[in-house]
């Protein structure tokens, strides 16, 4: 929302103005509002309106506003259409991003951010100022809608970065069975199964994660995806040859994420010392001044994460070895995430 010819007060207030955007998009996607919506044929306000229960012409201005910004295309009368942009939040979009849109104005989100002084007064997230002692995951799973609105989101997550970490996947030659820690529905597993037809794979959550995700059977891969439930502080599954979790690390601070990388080196250490690894899909903080997407993810993980944030190369490499494994290779994407490959130190 940058704009340079604009003097500096005004740049500033164009950033201000970020509540108004995200929560116009959000509320857009609870309504469905983008669903009756197209590229080429512009859908009238009162029609609109009509079809999802809202208000025309409150629906009108917020339609107008995020139209200024790229995401609709305004026409006379009163009707719009959706651009590039716009169209990720339909929910049947191959980028679908209407879960993120809902997740990121749900309340325990609204409340981490309405309480950032305190994050940077103290370093804890401002869910804490709240909720007490109850972590973020805690807060979420005490509501079924924040619950499902999370889990959509993830899948969201998982269908835009899953085709950039698709080539990075080839493991039927390298690994027998592969274990998603904390992999949410299963979407990222099942698309490794599918590439690679000879491995075994378990996704592992909370009890009340893995009963919502689609059984082995409806994924289509009966015998080979199994599931268990669990806390990941605890344990992991067992004798695997290879671990992955996407966006889970980010989470936790350095403590809690020792817990999870030490038990995963030790089933490595106990079961596939010299060929297992450990795969993480995160974002990595670059040491340039440019705009990053982790770097807006790092302060979402200030303000809404037990102690999560994002990390640089370096500050991985230092995570593996206190945790007894060691950085091999930082895979890069077409987009900001990477596979980040780990094995048992030697």
């Amino acid at each position: 929302m940058s704009h340079p010819e604009l003097p500096p007060s005004a740049q500033l207030m164009n950033l201000l103005w970020g509540r108004a955007i995200a929560c116009s998009l959000s509320g857009l996607a609870k309504l469905g509002i983008p669903d009756h919506m197209s590229l080429a044929d512009p859908a009238p306000v009162d029609s609109l309106a009509a079809a999802t229960g809202a208000h025309a012409p409150s629906l009108y201005r917020v339609l107008r506003m995020l139209a200024s910004l790229g995401v609709f295309t305004e026409h006379p009368g009163q009707r719009f259409t959706l651009t590039p942009i716009g169209a990720c939040l339909r929910a049947d979009a191959p980028d679908s991003h209407r879960g993120v849109a809902m997740m990121l104005t749900d309340t325990w989100q609204m409340r981490g951010y309405e309480h950032i002084e305190h994050s940077l007064r103290t370093g804890d997230n401002g869910i804490s100022a709240y909720a007490g002692n109850a972590n973020t995951f805690e807060v979420i799973s005490q509501n079924p809608a924040h619950l499902a609105n999370f889990q959509v989101a993830m899948t969201n997550y998982s269908a835009m970065e899953g085709a950039n970490l698709d080539p990075l996947l080839d493991f039927d030659s390298r690994f027998q069975k592969i274990a998603d820690v904390a992999g949410g529905h299963g979407a990222l597993l099942a698309q490794i199964l599918r590439k690679n037809p000879s491995l075994q794979g378990v996704l592992f959550d909370l009890p009340e994660v893995i009963a919502q995700a689609p059984s082995p059977a409806d994924a289509g891969l009966a015998g080979r995806l199994h599931h268990e439930s669990g806390s990941m502080f605890e344990r992991v599954p067992a004798a695997c040859d290879a671990y992955i979790m996407k966006h889970i690390i980010h989470d936790w601070d350095d403590a809690r994420s020792h817990q999870i990388l030490r038990l995963i080196c030790d089933q490595l250490a106990a079961h596939a010392p010299t060929h297992g690894r450990l795969f993480l899909a995160e974002m990595i903080v670059p040491h340039t001044p440019e705009p990053h997407p982790a770097k807006f993810l790092d302060v979402e993980m200030l303000a809404v994460t037990p102690g999560g944030k994002e990390r640089t190369e370096s500050e991985f490499a230092v995570l593996f070895e206190n945790a007894g494994l060691q950085l091999v290779q930082v895979h890069t994407t077409p987009g900001p995430i990477c596979l980040i490959e780990a094995r048992v130190a030697q």
